[in-house]
Formats: C-alpha cells, sequence, structure tokens
C-alpha cells in the first residue's frame, strides 16, 4: 500500500498525508508501530533506497521506483510479510 502511494502521489506532500493515513489505519488494526516503520522501509530497501524522503528527492526517488522494472514474483512469507485488510464505511 505504501508503494502504491509513492507511486500514486505526485506532490511529497500528498505522499504525507498518503503515508499518515495508511499509519494510522494500521494502528487501529492494532499493529505495533515498530513493525509498521520496518514495513514501511522493508519497501525502500526493496528499491535500494537508504535515504529518507525528503521534499528534495522524492521526485527522483518516485521516478526511479516507477521506472523499476517489474520483479520476479517473490513467494510469501507469511512470518513476515504484512497483509491489511479494511473497509471504509462513509460517514
Amino acid at each position: 500500500m505504501l508503494l502504491r502511494g509513492i507511486r500514486y502521489c505526485s506532490t511529497f506532500q500528498s505522499y504525507l498525508q498518503e503515508r499518515d493515513h495508511l499509519r494510522m489505519v494500521l494502528l487501529l488494526n492494532h499493529y505495533p508501530i515498530k513493525f509498521i516503520d520496518q514495513q514501511f522501509n522493508r519497501v525502500l530497501e526493496k528499491f535500494n533506497i537508504i535515504q529518507l524522503l525528503t521534499s528534495n528527492n522524492y521526485d527522483t526517488i518516485r521516478l526511479q521506483i516507477i521506472n523499476s522494472p517489474n520483479k520476479v514474483k517473490e513467494p510469501i512469507n507469511y512470518g513476515r510479510s504484512m497483509f491489511v485488510h479494511f473497509t471504509i464505511v462513509p460517514v
């Protein structure tokens, strides 16, 4: 979901809002903050991104992610992977 947010958010500000929204949804589903941060970092590590995303480098990193070739689908490690399912109900 974070990867999708990076791909779809054309500005750093919209990415921050999407990331915060995703973090809140995960917290409301009782995921520990440490685990959430590990998973977010893992997404960036898959693309060899070691620096923090900032307003200065967001466009470059976003293009790097968008232009990366599709990798062969990896087998799922259920002990390490996180699956999130939620429904948003309009108020």
